[in-house]
């Protein structure tokens, strides 16, 4: 039996060699490490992806139990409102009862200091801090103005005692009336204590 052997007759600078692909660790490493930090970003992409639905579909879950709670919220805010109303009506009466207990003290001070043939006619508390008072009378005495101011200075619930106006308002009966402001002491302790002397009557 004769074997088939092949051979290549051309001359050695037209032949064909064939090469072997050979690959530089220069080459090689870099190429590794770029597809490692793809296959690391597309897998942490798609971690991101899966928790951004997780997530969306917990914002649904919210807002479903939100809708189903509406009554119960808006029940809750008229609620606060209401309390809001009737603590703000507690307030009030307080305050009412502070006024009245402070208002005695002063009537109390002011009928007391009150000259004879003396009366007020009216009397307003300013809308100011401290607050301040405002005095209305009449008198038949035009000297009796003078000491009762005095004696009101006396007063620890008053200060700054001053008369802006006095007048003759019946020629015939000469009365006067008479018009005192003063100042009213917030730290004198109006709904604590009553004026511990009293001056002796005019």
């Amino acid at each position: 039996m004769i074997d088939f052997v092949q051979v290549n007759l051309l001359p050695a600078e037209y032949r064909v060699h064939k090469r072997a692909l050979k690959l530089e660790p220069e080459v090689v490493i870099p190429l590794l490490l770029v597809g490692t930090m793809v296959v690391g970003l597309v897998f942490y992409q798609g971690v991101l992806n899966a928790r951004v639905l997780t997530l969306q579909n917990e914002i649904r879950a919210l807002d479903a139990q939100i809708r189903v709670n509406a009554p119960i919220e808006d029940e809750i805010r008229r609620l606060s409102e209401e309390k809001k109303v009737i603590v703000g009506k507690i307030m009030a009466l307080e305050r009412i009862s502070v006024n009245r207990a402070k208002w005695v003290r002063l009537m109390e001070v002011l009928c007391r200091y009150l000259p004879q043939y003396s009366w007020l006619s009216s009397m307003k508390e300013g809308a100011t801090a401290p607050p301040t008072l405002t005095i209305e009378g009449r008198t038949r005495s035009f000297p009796e103005v003078a000491t009762y101011m005095a004696d009101l200075r006396q007063s620890v619930y008053m200060t700054n005692v001053d008369l802006t106006k006095i007048e003759q308002v019946d020629e015939n009966e000469k009365i006067y009336g008479f018009e005192i402001i003063c100042t009213i002491d917030p730290n004198a302790g109006l709904m604590v204590e009553s004026e511990s002397a009293a001056p002796t009557a005019h």
